[in-house]
């Protein structure tokens, strides 16, 4: 097997095609040689009828006027069409392709005017009109020539297809890196973010075990806690109260015991804790939820009814004055530390720090999404590249008859 890097392709191919290009590019020189030839007669024979042609329009026999009108015509048509034809410079089946289309193109137009411009130029430039027709036709046999030629150059064909072959590895190659540069680039801004990150959560860690921040802590533990006592020590009477609500238009209730009813089923702590001494609003409301169990507008089960009886005995007469207490002194307690310097500080820090961790970690997010796009597309041109590159294997064998294996590098 021969093992051919890509940039080795070109030279390879040259010197496995020299013995069959050879005589292709013999004939195909002296096929731009006689071209050359046909193109400068059909320029010369045009530059005579251009002259005869002024000479005609300058002589007083009117009858020579239209022929020489044509001729001019026929000058400059030609002009235009043969000033736009450039010799091929080197040998491939699309510069013959490309050049034998401009001979045809000139051939046509010739062949057009044999009856058009060109009969009108009767009986002058005879002898123009002569070299013309031979050019002419030469040039006509050229481009049938190049026909010939062509169907002849199946390994330029293939020199042609191994050019584009190896152009579009290039590219795909080139795009490759070009994306593992900017993963890499994005890898190294990800580790710099994750490892700021890191240090952040760190120091969030820390101020969050702080003494400050512990004490705040605890202090919300036991609000937390004693929240879970008043609402187990109002369940006796916590449907009635929400059925009161529902029902409120049955029971004739003050907008300050309303409002009471709206905070207490809402946050009861914050609620006993904001009443007066003694809880009077709350008991002018369970007040009038026992009377209202009592005549039916408030339906209760029973044995409910039973335990809201028993329960309100005790609360109406001041069983919940030392939960009241405890109320007022926990969310003193928790105002007196969060406003404390050291806490408000400590509670600043703690804010700017999960800001710039939440932005971090949107950032890093976006990074991630962003490479994991990357390396998909990577993992697509991969795949592409190695399809391209067993091609072009391919194609080398067919045109050398053994076995070749194309890699990017040597």
């Amino acid at each position: 097997m021969v093992e051919l890097a890509l940039g080795d392709v070109p030279k390879w191919l040259d010197s496995k095609l020299e013995s069959a290009m050879k005589p292709l590019r013999k004939e195909w020189k002296s096929l731009l040689k006689d071209a050359e030839k046909a193109l400068r007669d059909v320029r010369n024979a045009c530059e005579k009828m251009k002259k005869e042609g002024e000479k005609c329009l300058s002589d007083k026999d009117h009858r020579k006027h239209g022929p020489g009108k044509a001729a001019l015509r026929f000058y400059r048509m030609m002009t235009s069409i043969l000033d736009d034809v450039e010799l091929p410079s080197d040998i491939s089946v699309s510069s013959m392709t490309a050049f034998q289309k401009d001979l045809a193109r000139i051939y046509n137009a010739i062949g057009r005017e044999w009856l058009g411009l060109l009969s009108k130029m009767d009986p002058y430039m005879i002898m123009a009109r002569r070299k013309l027709r031979g050019a002419w036709r030469k040039i006509g046999s050229i481009v049938r020539d190049i026909d010939a030629l062509v169907a002849k150059c199946r390994p330029l064909e293939l020199k042609d297809e191994v050019s584009s072959a190896i152009s579009k590895i290039e590219k795909l190659s080139s795009d490759l890196r070009a994306l593992e540069g900017e993963v890499g680039a994005l890898s190294i801004e990800k580790g710099k973010l994750e490892e700021e990150l890191s240090e952040l959560l760190k120091a969030k860690e820390e101020l969050e075990k702080s003494e400050a921040i512990s004490k705040l802590e605890e202090a919300r533990r036991e609000l937390e806690n004693l929240r879970i006592e008043v609402r187990t020590e109002l369940r006796h009477a916590w449907k009635a109260l929400v059925k009161l609500r529902a029902q409120s238009g049955l029971v004739a209730l003050s907008q300050e015991e309303r409002e009471a009813l709206e905070a207490y089923l809402s946050d009861p702590l914050s609620a006993l804790a904001g009443e007066g001494e003694g809880y009077p609003v709350l008991k002018s409301l369970l007040a009038k939820v026992g009377e209202a169990v009592e005549r039916g507008i408030l339906a209760l089960k029973p044995s409910k009814a039973e335990k809201l009886r028993k329960w309100l005995e005790g609360a109406l007469s001041g069983s919940l004055a030392r939960l009241q207490l405890k109320c007022k002194k926990a969310l003193s307690d928790l105002e007196s530390v969060r406003s404390s310097g050291e806490v408000v500080e400590a509670l600043r820090e703690l804010e700017e720090l999960s800001a710039r961790i939440s932005e971090l970690e949107k950032k890093v997010g976006l990074l991630e999404a962003r490479m994991n796009s990357l390396k998909a597309r990577q993992k697509s041109l991969r795949k592409k590249l190695e399809e391209e590159l067993e091609a072009l294997s391919g194609l080398l064998e067919e045109i050398s008859g053994e076995e070749v294996r194309v890699v990017l590098k040597g």
